[in-house]
Protein backbone atom coordinates (compact mmCIF):
# COMPACT_ATOMS: atom_id res chain seq x y z
CA UNK A 1 0.00 0.00 0.00
CA UNK A 2 1.31 3.48 -0.96
CA UNK A 3 2.88 5.24 2.19
CA UNK A 4 0.48 8.56 2.74
CA UNK A 5 2.59 11.90 2.28
CA UNK A 6 2.49 14.58 4.88
CA UNK A 7 3.04 18.02 3.64
CA UNK A 8 2.98 21.45 5.57
CA UNK A 9 2.59 24.68 3.76
CA UNK A 10 3.52 27.91 5.07
CA UNK A 11 2.58 31.29 4.17
CA UNK A 12 1.53 34.46 5.13
CA UNK A 13 -2.12 35.08 3.79
CA UNK A 14 -4.56 31.70 2.82
CA UNK A 15 -8.19 31.32 2.32
CA UNK A 16 -10.41 33.55 2.76
CA UNK A 17 -7.89 36.17 1.55
CA UNK A 18 -8.16 35.97 -2.00
CA UNK A 19 -5.13 36.91 -4.15
CA UNK A 20 -3.43 34.85 -6.52
CA UNK A 21 -0.93 33.39 -4.23
CA UNK A 22 -3.48 32.23 -1.84
CA UNK A 23 -5.58 31.08 -5.34
CA UNK A 24 -2.74 29.10 -6.23
CA UNK A 25 -1.96 27.48 -2.68
CA UNK A 26 -5.33 26.37 -1.78
CA UNK A 27 -6.15 24.56 -5.35
CA UNK A 28 -2.84 22.82 -4.81
CA UNK A 29 -3.26 22.00 -0.99
CA UNK A 30 -6.77 20.71 -1.75
CA UNK A 31 -5.44 19.06 -4.74
CA UNK A 32 -3.08 17.14 -2.80
CA UNK A 33 -5.52 16.58 -0.09
CA UNK A 34 -8.22 14.82 -2.30
CA UNK A 35 -5.27 12.66 -3.96
CA UNK A 36 -5.02 11.18 -0.25
CA UNK A 37 -2.15 13.44 1.19
CA UNK A 38 -2.26 14.85 4.61
CA UNK A 39 -2.44 18.29 4.20
CA UNK A 40 -1.86 20.88 6.87
CA UNK A 41 -1.55 25.09 6.34
CA UNK A 42 0.07 27.64 9.11
CA UNK A 43 -0.36 30.94 8.02
CA UNK A 44 -1.56 34.24 9.81
CA UNK A 45 -4.89 34.82 11.37
CA UNK A 46 -5.47 37.42 9.08
CA UNK A 47 -8.75 38.27 10.33
CA UNK A 48 -9.72 38.15 13.95
CA UNK A 49 -13.05 36.84 13.20
CA UNK A 50 -11.65 33.68 11.76
CA UNK A 51 -11.21 30.31 13.68
CA UNK A 52 -7.76 29.69 14.44
CA UNK A 53 -7.78 25.94 13.80
CA UNK A 54 -10.32 24.12 11.05
CA UNK A 55 -10.72 22.16 8.28
CA UNK A 56 -11.44 23.30 4.72
CA UNK A 57 -11.77 21.34 1.96
CA UNK A 58 -9.92 18.38 3.11
CA UNK A 59 -6.94 20.71 4.39
CA UNK A 60 -6.27 21.56 7.70
CA UNK A 61 -5.17 24.94 8.79
CA UNK A 62 -4.12 27.02 11.79
CA UNK A 63 -3.93 30.48 11.69
CA UNK A 64 -1.29 32.17 13.65
CA UNK A 65 -2.70 36.05 15.80
CA UNK A 66 -0.47 38.54 15.27
CA UNK A 67 0.45 41.66 17.38
CA UNK A 68 0.55 44.35 14.76
CA UNK A 69 0.63 44.82 10.87
CA UNK A 70 3.98 45.72 9.09
CA UNK A 71 3.21 47.14 5.54
CA UNK A 72 2.11 43.50 4.34
CA UNK A 73 3.50 41.30 6.89
CA UNK A 74 2.47 40.46 10.31
CA UNK A 75 4.27 40.52 13.50
CA UNK A 76 3.54 36.77 14.99
CA UNK A 77 6.02 36.00 18.30
CA UNK A 78 4.02 32.43 18.36
CA UNK A 79 4.32 31.84 14.58
CA UNK A 80 7.48 29.19 14.17
CA UNK A 81 6.79 27.93 16.96
CA UNK A 82 3.78 26.50 14.92
CA UNK A 83 5.89 25.76 12.40
CA UNK A 84 8.16 23.30 13.93
CA UNK A 85 5.36 21.91 15.67
CA UNK A 86 3.84 21.19 12.56
CA UNK A 87 6.93 20.68 10.39
CA UNK A 88 7.36 17.47 12.59
CA UNK A 89 4.79 15.41 11.79
CA UNK A 90 5.74 16.56 8.12
CA UNK A 91 7.54 15.11 5.16
CA UNK A 92 7.40 17.57 2.79
CA UNK A 93 7.20 21.80 3.56
CA UNK A 94 6.02 23.93 0.82
CA UNK A 95 6.80 27.35 1.59
CA UNK A 96 5.17 30.70 -0.78
CA UNK A 97 7.37 33.21 -1.34
CA UNK A 98 7.26 36.25 -0.16
CA UNK A 99 7.20 34.66 3.09
CA UNK A 100 8.96 37.37 5.77
CA UNK A 101 10.01 34.18 8.07
CA UNK A 102 11.42 31.77 5.43
CA UNK A 103 14.89 31.75 6.52
CA UNK A 104 13.57 30.71 9.93
CA UNK A 105 11.48 27.92 7.84
CA UNK A 106 14.68 27.03 5.87
CA UNK A 107 16.75 26.31 8.77
CA UNK A 108 14.23 24.39 10.68
CA UNK A 109 13.95 22.64 7.95
CA UNK A 110 17.59 21.74 7.61
CA UNK A 111 18.01 20.98 10.76
CA UNK A 112 14.87 18.27 11.00
CA UNK A 113 15.78 16.81 7.69
CA UNK A 114 12.37 17.87 5.98
CA UNK A 115 12.22 18.32 2.28
CA UNK A 116 11.88 22.26 1.36
CA UNK A 117 10.37 23.73 -1.74
CA UNK A 118 10.11 27.29 -1.82
CA UNK A 119 7.31 28.71 -4.43
CA UNK A 120 8.43 31.79 -5.84
CA UNK A 121 5.62 33.94 -6.80
CA UNK A 122 7.37 37.31 -7.28
CA UNK A 123 10.11 39.25 -6.24
CA UNK A 124 8.84 41.76 -3.24
CA UNK A 125 8.11 45.18 -4.61
CA UNK A 126 7.26 48.03 -2.39
CA UNK A 127 5.65 50.96 -3.34
CA UNK A 128 8.73 53.25 -5.04
CA UNK A 129 7.20 56.75 -3.55
CA UNK A 130 7.88 55.64 0.20
CA UNK A 131 10.23 56.29 2.69
CA UNK A 132 13.84 54.36 3.01
CA UNK A 133 12.16 52.05 5.42
CA UNK A 134 10.58 50.03 2.01
CA UNK A 135 14.14 50.13 0.31
CA UNK A 136 15.55 48.53 3.62
CA UNK A 137 12.82 46.02 4.01
CA UNK A 138 13.32 44.66 0.37
CA UNK A 139 17.10 44.22 0.45
CA UNK A 140 17.17 42.54 3.35
CA UNK A 141 14.44 40.17 2.19
CA UNK A 142 16.29 40.06 -0.95
CA UNK A 143 19.39 38.17 1.07
CA UNK A 144 17.68 36.25 3.41
CA UNK A 145 14.99 34.69 0.70
CA UNK A 146 18.49 33.71 -1.09
CA UNK A 147 19.86 32.11 1.63
CA UNK A 148 16.81 29.87 2.37
CA UNK A 149 17.13 29.13 -1.20
CA UNK A 150 20.12 28.31 -1.16
CA UNK A 151 19.12 25.89 1.78
CA UNK A 152 16.00 24.36 -0.17
CA UNK A 153 15.47 21.24 -2.41
CA UNK A 154 14.17 23.14 -5.52
CA UNK A 155 12.34 26.73 -6.20
CA UNK A 156 9.16 26.15 -7.92
CA UNK A 157 9.02 28.95 -10.62
CA UNK A 158 6.27 29.54 -12.82
CA UNK A 159 8.19 30.69 -15.88
CA UNK A 160 11.68 31.52 -16.66
CA UNK A 161 10.80 34.66 -18.73
CA UNK A 162 10.15 36.17 -15.15
CA UNK A 163 13.08 34.06 -13.69
CA UNK A 164 15.29 35.06 -15.68
CA UNK A 165 14.60 38.67 -14.76
CA UNK A 166 14.51 38.59 -11.19
CA UNK A 167 17.66 39.54 -9.29
CA UNK A 168 16.76 36.91 -6.87
CA UNK A 169 16.45 33.69 -9.18
CA UNK A 170 19.03 34.44 -11.68
CA UNK A 171 20.96 33.67 -8.48
CA UNK A 172 19.15 30.25 -7.72
CA UNK A 173 19.07 28.98 -11.23
CA UNK A 174 20.90 25.40 -10.38
CA UNK A 175 17.38 25.20 -8.55
CA UNK A 176 14.64 25.91 -10.62
CA UNK A 177 11.60 23.46 -11.13
CA UNK A 178 8.96 25.42 -13.65
CA UNK A 179 5.74 24.44 -12.97
CA UNK A 180 2.51 26.47 -13.38
CA UNK A 181 0.09 26.83 -10.90
CA UNK A 182 -3.14 24.95 -10.90
CA UNK A 183 -6.70 25.92 -12.58
CA UNK A 184 -9.59 24.53 -11.81
CA UNK A 185 -12.45 26.28 -13.72
CA UNK A 186 -16.41 25.98 -12.48
CA UNK A 187 -19.09 25.89 -15.27
CA UNK A 188 -21.09 28.94 -15.91
CA UNK A 189 -24.20 28.78 -16.85
CA UNK A 190 -25.77 31.78 -19.21
CA UNK A 191 -28.59 32.71 -17.33
CA UNK A 192 -26.07 33.03 -14.52
CA UNK A 193 -24.03 35.57 -17.20
CA UNK A 194 -27.66 37.08 -17.73
CA UNK A 195 -28.07 38.02 -14.52
CA UNK A 196 -25.03 39.07 -13.43
CA UNK A 197 -25.34 41.77 -16.08
CA UNK A 198 -28.85 42.79 -14.83
CA UNK A 199 -27.76 42.92 -11.61
CA UNK A 200 -24.84 45.61 -12.26
CA UNK A 201 -27.07 47.25 -15.18
CA UNK A 202 -24.66 46.54 -18.00
CA UNK A 203 -26.87 44.24 -20.37
CA UNK A 204 -26.24 46.77 -23.20
CA UNK A 205 -22.46 48.08 -22.56
CA UNK A 206 -18.51 46.65 -23.83
CA UNK A 207 -17.51 45.30 -20.80
CA UNK A 208 -13.60 45.77 -19.82
CA UNK A 209 -12.58 44.05 -16.75
CA UNK A 210 -10.28 44.46 -14.51
CA UNK A 211 -9.41 41.85 -11.01
CA UNK A 212 -7.00 42.34 -8.91
CA UNK A 213 -5.93 44.83 -5.80
CA UNK A 214 -6.03 48.21 -5.98
CA UNK A 215 -2.14 48.48 -5.17
CA UNK A 216 0.50 50.32 -7.20
CA UNK A 217 2.12 47.61 -8.55
CA UNK A 218 -0.95 46.35 -10.22
CA UNK A 219 -1.81 49.66 -12.71
CA UNK A 220 -4.39 50.54 -11.94
CA UNK A 221 -4.23 54.13 -12.62
CA UNK A 222 -2.62 53.55 -15.89
CA UNK A 223 -6.03 51.72 -17.03
CA UNK A 224 -8.38 54.50 -15.67
CA UNK A 225 -6.25 56.97 -17.81
CA UNK A 226 -7.37 55.51 -20.86
CA UNK A 227 -10.89 55.36 -19.92
CA UNK A 228 -11.66 59.10 -21.74
CA UNK A 229 -9.86 58.45 -25.06
CA UNK A 230 -11.26 54.61 -25.06
CA UNK A 231 -15.38 56.11 -24.25
CA UNK A 232 -15.16 58.82 -27.17
CA UNK A 233 -14.34 55.96 -29.85
CA UNK A 234 -16.71 53.07 -27.86
CA UNK A 235 -19.14 54.81 -26.17
CA UNK A 236 -20.35 51.81 -24.97
CA UNK A 237 -17.09 50.68 -22.95
CA UNK A 238 -17.84 50.27 -19.66
CA UNK A 239 -14.52 49.31 -16.98
CA UNK A 240 -15.80 46.93 -14.41
CA UNK A 241 -13.13 46.75 -11.30
CA UNK A 242 -13.27 43.66 -9.10
CA UNK A 243 -11.50 43.02 -5.97
CA UNK A 244 -10.34 45.02 -2.60
CA UNK A 245 -9.88 49.13 -3.63
CA UNK A 246 -9.13 50.16 0.20
CA UNK A 247 -6.11 47.72 0.93
CA UNK A 248 -5.25 48.42 4.44
CA UNK A 249 -1.43 48.01 4.16
CA UNK A 250 -1.16 50.54 0.99
CA UNK A 251 -2.88 53.85 0.60
CA UNK A 252 -3.08 53.71 -3.26
CA UNK A 253 -6.75 54.23 -2.89
CA UNK A 254 -6.28 58.05 -1.80
CA UNK A 255 -4.10 58.76 -5.10
CA UNK A 256 -6.60 57.31 -8.03
CA UNK A 257 -10.18 57.86 -6.00
CA UNK A 258 -9.83 60.98 -8.09
CA UNK A 259 -10.13 59.56 -11.78
CA UNK A 260 -12.52 57.29 -10.60
CA UNK A 261 -15.34 59.89 -9.57
CA UNK A 262 -14.10 62.18 -12.71
CA UNK A 263 -15.18 58.95 -14.41
CA UNK A 264 -17.69 57.36 -12.78
CA UNK A 265 -20.15 57.03 -15.17
CA UNK A 266 -17.70 54.95 -17.05
CA UNK A 267 -16.57 52.31 -13.93
CA UNK A 268 -18.32 49.81 -11.95
CA UNK A 269 -16.96 48.67 -8.47
CA UNK A 270 -18.00 45.65 -7.94
CA UNK A 271 -15.29 44.92 -4.69
CA UNK A 272 -14.43 41.29 -3.73
CA UNK A 273 -16.39 38.54 -5.53
CA UNK A 274 -16.88 35.00 -4.56
CA UNK A 275 -15.24 31.71 -6.05
CA UNK A 276 -18.27 31.38 -8.17
CA UNK A 277 -18.65 35.21 -9.03
CA UNK A 278 -15.67 35.76 -10.34
CA UNK A 279 -16.10 33.46 -13.05
CA UNK A 280 -19.26 34.77 -14.00
CA UNK A 281 -17.17 38.21 -14.30
CA UNK A 282 -14.89 36.75 -16.46
CA UNK A 283 -17.52 35.26 -18.31
CA UNK A 284 -19.56 38.64 -18.89
CA UNK A 285 -16.30 40.52 -20.25
CA UNK A 286 -15.52 41.71 -23.87
CA UNK A 287 -11.80 41.47 -22.53
CA UNK A 288 -9.76 41.68 -19.59
CA UNK A 289 -6.50 44.16 -19.16
CA UNK A 290 -4.07 43.41 -17.09
CA UNK A 291 -1.49 46.74 -16.72
CA UNK A 292 0.74 45.59 -13.98
CA UNK A 293 3.78 47.18 -13.04
CA UNK A 294 5.41 43.75 -12.02
CA UNK A 295 3.76 40.77 -11.93
CA UNK A 296 4.78 37.58 -11.81
CA UNK A 297 2.07 35.24 -12.95
CA UNK A 298 -1.66 36.79 -12.70
CA UNK A 299 -4.35 34.54 -11.75
CA UNK A 300 -7.24 36.84 -12.92
CA UNK A 301 -4.98 36.67 -16.72
CA UNK A 302 -5.38 33.04 -17.06
CA UNK A 303 -8.60 32.67 -15.54
CA UNK A 304 -9.91 34.91 -18.11
CA UNK A 305 -8.28 33.13 -20.77
CA UNK A 306 -9.75 29.97 -19.59
CA UNK A 307 -12.92 31.39 -19.71
CA UNK A 308 -12.43 32.44 -23.30
CA UNK A 309 -12.08 36.15 -22.76
CA UNK A 310 -9.05 37.60 -24.47
CA UNK A 311 -6.37 39.63 -22.86
CA UNK A 312 -4.10 42.89 -22.78
CA UNK A 313 -0.59 42.66 -20.34
CA UNK A 314 2.15 45.31 -19.70
CA UNK A 315 5.09 43.61 -21.68
CA UNK A 316 6.47 43.00 -18.60
CA UNK A 317 8.24 39.87 -17.86
CA UNK A 318 6.27 36.87 -16.41
CA UNK A 319 2.90 38.27 -16.84
CA UNK A 320 3.37 38.49 -20.86
CA UNK A 321 4.17 35.07 -21.08
CA UNK A 322 0.76 33.56 -21.35
CA UNK A 323 -0.44 35.97 -24.14
CA UNK A 324 2.79 35.85 -26.23
CA UNK A 325 2.37 31.99 -25.64
CA UNK A 326 -1.16 31.38 -26.68
CA UNK A 327 -1.18 34.88 -29.01
CA UNK A 328 -4.70 35.23 -26.80
CA UNK A 329 -4.59 39.06 -26.56
CA UNK A 330 -2.27 42.07 -27.14
CA UNK A 331 0.49 43.67 -24.77
CA UNK A 332 1.39 47.29 -24.83
CA UNK A 333 4.20 49.03 -23.55
CA UNK A 334 4.33 49.26 -19.71
CA UNK A 335 2.82 52.20 -17.87
CA UNK A 336 2.16 53.69 -21.05
CA UNK A 337 -1.42 54.28 -21.04
CA UNK A 338 -1.88 55.72 -24.93
CA UNK A 339 -0.31 52.59 -26.00
CA UNK A 340 -3.10 50.69 -23.46
CA UNK A 341 -5.61 52.54 -24.57
CA UNK A 342 -5.37 51.88 -27.87
CA UNK A 343 -5.04 48.53 -27.60
CA UNK A 344 -8.24 48.15 -26.24
CA UNK A 345 -10.02 50.57 -28.73
CA UNK A 346 -8.38 47.54 -31.10
CA UNK A 347 -9.94 44.60 -29.78
CA UNK A 348 -13.53 46.14 -28.61
CA UNK A 349 -13.69 46.31 -32.07
CA UNK A 350 -12.01 43.26 -33.39
CA UNK A 351 -14.36 40.28 -33.53
CA UNK A 352 -11.69 37.36 -33.99
CA UNK A 353 -12.62 34.17 -33.09
CA UNK A 354 -10.18 32.63 -30.63
CA UNK A 355 -11.21 29.27 -31.02
CA UNK A 356 -7.49 27.79 -31.92
CA UNK A 357 -6.04 29.96 -29.54
CA UNK A 358 -8.75 28.62 -26.50
CA UNK A 359 -7.63 25.08 -27.49
CA UNK A 360 -4.04 26.08 -26.95
CA UNK A 361 -4.50 27.70 -23.29
CA UNK A 362 -6.90 24.52 -22.34
CA UNK A 363 -3.76 22.65 -22.90
CA UNK A 364 -1.23 24.15 -21.51
CA UNK A 365 -3.26 24.54 -18.33
CA UNK A 366 -4.57 21.08 -17.45
CA UNK A 367 -5.17 20.43 -13.92
CA UNK A 368 -4.11 17.23 -13.97
CA UNK A 369 -0.81 17.21 -15.48
CA UNK A 370 -0.22 20.08 -13.88
CA UNK A 371 -0.86 18.66 -10.62
CA UNK A 372 0.96 15.16 -11.27
CA UNK A 373 4.11 17.05 -11.64
CA UNK A 374 4.06 19.14 -8.43
CA UNK A 375 3.52 15.36 -7.01
CA UNK A 376 6.53 14.02 -8.69
CA UNK A 377 8.57 17.11 -7.91
CA UNK A 378 7.44 16.84 -3.98
CA UNK A 379 8.42 13.37 -4.34
CA UNK A 380 11.99 13.43 -5.68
Amino acid sequence: MKKRQHVLFVLTYYRPHWTGLTRYAARLAEGLAKRNWRVRVVCAQHDKKLRKKKIMDGVWVSRVPFLFRISRTFLMPFFLREVWREMKKSNVIVAYLPLQQVLFVSLMAKILGKKLFLVHNGDLVLPKKSNWCNRLMEKIYFWITLVAGKLSQAVIIQTKDYAEHSKLLKKLKNKWQVVMPLFDMPKVKKGEIKSFLQKHDVCVRKLVGFSGRFVEEKGVDVLLQTISVVTKKEPKACFVFAGDYKIKYENFWKKISPLVKRYKNHIKLLGLLDKKQIYIFYKSLKLLVQPSRTDCFPSSQIEALLSGVPCICADIPGARWPIKETKMGLVFKPENSKDLAKKIINLLKTKNDYEEEFNKVKKIFNYQRTLDKYERIFLM
